[in-house]
């Protein structure tokens, strides 16, 4: 009796065994079949995809959309067309550009004469054209414009992370309390833990003020006694005479204890964090805040001695935004290679080099004669973005 006992409980360790060794084969088959992440060299190249599940799609004024087609039918597209091309264009790798309101069909013609066809609706763009001056990373903008209506109760509170160099801003919950995140900054205290820690108030506001080491700081907010919220120095009371070596150490410890910013983030808890605003400084070396640190810019050209993120419209970085360079019309035989990144380049707003954060749209088909338009671009940490469009002509 127990020798059929001991047969029929491994009996079923042994089926067991298999169906978990079968289920986990299908979870690594499944991850292995996944399609392979394009690079941004690859990504303006021909790559069959996926079939299309629908035949229409929606897009805003000035966006960019490749249409998709199963692998089979990419390869047998003799050209491409646009019923309207003053609503919408389509090049010959069937990138549609969306240029005005309306409705028009984007049809892929095959070798067989049959067609693929596709109905482009084009709405009004809702992106507002707006001027970045800060690195800062915002969040939570419906709750805040919510509490914009509540006039009884200060709006936002602010807690400085010394140790992590960086300010978050936050507004209240449905309780009162001050719990939800609206804005993070990039910030120096003050060297070997100078800033003082605890709980205290904004008290004076100033817009200029004389500092400790014969130096001027911009758009004061008092925390406790002669620690304040203030600019990165100045030499003198010059908005043109920054010193510049000292903006390049925001995100480190750097000031003799007060907590200093970029111009336009010191400038915003001026204008927006009044008498009384609560301040928490505390240390946590684990996490900088609920939105992280926003990254800084640095300046390269030291004989300019603006803060990059003042919005005087006298500030050469005011109007500034970053350069593609190399991206260029080219012509290639069928066949041949294109590679999207080659040669190119970017730089931000102050000539840092953001190569690595370019983005590339495009689909060239060096298989098929035509002509096929690529467009690169690029966002800085201030969030403004440049964007170049090139010609490719597969010949």
């Amino acid at each position: 009796m127990k020798k059929k006992i001991f047969l029929f409980s491994l009996c079923v360790v042994l089926i067991a065994t298999c169906i978990l060794c079968g289920t986990t084969g299908i979870i690594r088959n499944d991850s292995q079949s996944q399609p392979k992440t394009q690079t941004a060299d690859t990504a303006a190249t021909e790559n069959p995809a996926s079939p299309s599940t629908e035949n229409s799609l929606t897009l805003k004024v000035g966006e960019t959309e490749i249409v998709q087609l199963s692998a089979k039918k990419a390869k047998s597209v003799v050209k491409w067309t646009s019923s309207d091309s003053k609503i919408v264009t389509v090049d010959d790798g069937g990138r549609v550009d969306a240029l005005k309101e309306g409705t028009a069909l984007v049809s892929a013609i095959l070798k067989d004469k049959s067609k693929s066809e596709f109905q482009i609706t084009v709405t009004k763009s809702t992106a507002k054209k707006q001027n970045s001056y800060s690195t800062c990373i915002t969040a939570n903008a419906d709750k805040l414009e919510q509490n914009r209506r509540n006039k009884a109760k200060n709006l936002y509170a602010i807690k400085v992370n010394r140790t992590a160099n960086c300010v978050t801003v936050y507004t209240y919950d449905e309780k009162g309390k001050y719990t939800v995140p609206v804005r993070a900054m990039v910030c120096s205290t003050g060297l070997n833990n100078a800033t003082i820690t605890g709980d205290y108030t904004i008290g004076i506001k100033t817009e200029w003020l004389f500092l400790v080491g014969d130096v001027f700081g911009r758009y004061i907010s008092g925390i406790s006694g002669d620690y304040l919220f203030h600019s990165v120095p100045y030499y003198t009371l010059n908005e043109q005479d920054l010193e510049v070596e000292e903006f390049n150490k925001l995100g480190k410890q750097a000031s003799q204890g007060c907590v200093r910013l970029a111009v336009s983030d010191a400038k915003w808890i001026y204008d927006n964090c009044p008498t009384g605003t609560a301040v928490n400084i505390y240390d946590d070396a684990e996490t900088a805040g609920p939105l992280g640190k926003p990254d800084t810019i640095k300046i390269t050209d030291f004989n300019n001695k603006w803060d990059p993120t003042d919005s005087s419209k006298k500030c050469p970085y005011a109007t500034a935004t970053p350069t593609i360079s190399g991206a260029n019309d080219c012509t290639i035989k069928t066949g041949g290679n294109f590679y999207a990144l080659t040669g190119v380049t970017a730089v931000d707003t102050c000539g840092n080099d953001i190569s690595s954060e370019i983005k590339v749209v495009g689909n060239v088909v060096t298989t098929r004669k035509g002509k096929y338009k690529v467009t690169y671009s690029v966002t800085d940490v201030l969030k403004r973005t440049s964007s170049v469009t090139i010609t490719v002509t597969v010949q």
